[in-house]
């Protein structure tokens, strides 16, 4: 069985495929239309007009159809320059768009460095956490086997204590002596149980104050762990912003080059239809207005135009709709381009 797109990758791409299409469609019917307009070559020439008759009225239907050519002309001139203040707008905005994510390009690379030392002093910072968390866990038990060092001395001197108070009370030479000694291990011995309670015990001060540091290692332990994960997964968001703002730069150039391409080109088309309007007000000017009573008069037919093509509203419309689809098909493909580079990354 075949295997079917993901209406999520049909969604990704059905805008642009969309413009291609329109582009491809608009550009081919320009195409056409150029094609359908044969070449010509005009020259200035000099015909009588008789002053009656059928001549007459081909001329003022000529007239009229060079009057609506003028206007059409007249027309696709405003439009032109328009279009042309618009696309001006347009590059402005396009190069300071340019000029925006270049800046944001750069702080992104500082922002990607930045969170990739973050990210390795994390992770020293879990390492030595980890081994604080590891020596607590060893002192604990080092407590224990003290406690029962301890215990153990404090239970010797006990009894090393009382062996020697008979001693004490007999009328013996060395009695004082006794009496000192007794003082000392007395001593020792006080010191020995409260040893054996700081150790033993898990009320007193000490095995508390211990207890309470294990946990502080353990919580330390456990927020360097999250922070070394947290700034893992902010390097790799910092990679990624810095990665899409490259192709976004890269884009954004061909966006300003693609406008710059367009005001050259609408300025062309205005120029061309502004010398259109000029040469018809040329042909009108020259030629009278006979009546039907009037005599011969020799009038102009044509005005030249220099050698190929007549610049007619038609043509020049075909030669709008030709630049503006190869604009659209620009667009679309790279937007594609750019759509395609986005999942590819998010994959």
């Amino acid at each position: 069985m075949a295997r079917t797109r993901p209406k999520s990758t049909i969604r990704r791409y059905r805008f642009p495929a969309a413009l291609a299409i329109t582009a491809t469609a608009l550009a081919a019917g320009s195409s056409a239309t150029l094609a359908a307009t044969p070449p010509t070559e005009t020259a200035k020439t000099t015909q009588v007009v008789e002053g009656s008759g059928p001549d007459l009225t081909r001329l003022e239907d000529a007239l009229r159809q060079l009057q609506r050519d003028k206007l059409a002309a007249t027309f696709l001139a405003a439009g032109s320059g328009q279009a042309r203040d618009g696309a001006e707008q347009l590059e402005a905005g396009a190069a300071e768009l340019a000029a925006g994510i270049g800046q944001a390009r750069g702080g992104s690379e500082q922002l990607a460095a930045g969170t990739g030392e973050l990210a390795a002093g994390a992770g020293q910072l879990k390492d030595g956490t980890s081994q604080l968390r590891t020596g607590m866990t060893e002192f604990q038990g080092g407590i224990g086997q003290l406690g029962d060092g301890a215990s153990q001395i404090s239970g010797g001197v006990d009894e090393l204590v009382a062996q020697l108070l008979p001693l004490k009370s007999a009328d013996a030479p060395f009695a004082p002596e006794i009496a000192a000694a007794l003082i000392q291990l007395e001593q020792l011995r006080d010191g020995a149980r409260q040893l054996a309670f700081q150790l033993n015990d898990p009320s007193s001060d000490f095995r508390v104050g211990a207890a309470q540091l294990s946990d502080g290692a353990n919580q330390v332990d456990s927020g360097a762990g999250q922070l070394a994960t947290g700034s893992a997964e902010l390097r790799d968001g910092a990679g990624q912003l810095r990665d899409g703002l490259v192709q976004l730069d890269d884009g954004s150039g061909q966006l300003t080059e693609g406008s710059r391409q367009l005001v050259a080109g609408l300025g062309q088309l205005g120029s061309t239809a502004e010398q259109v309007s000029t040469s018809v007000n040329g042909v009108v000017s020259v030629t009278p207005r006979a009546s039907l009573t009037a005599d011969p008069v020799e009038v102009a037919v044509a005005q030249p135009l220099g050698e190929g093509r007549v610049l007619d509203a038609t043509t020049m419309l075909a030669l709008l709709g030709l630049g503006a689809g190869g604009m659209l098909l620009l667009v679309a493909v790279g937007l594609g381009g750019y759509r395609w580079r986005a999942a590819r990354q998010a994959a």
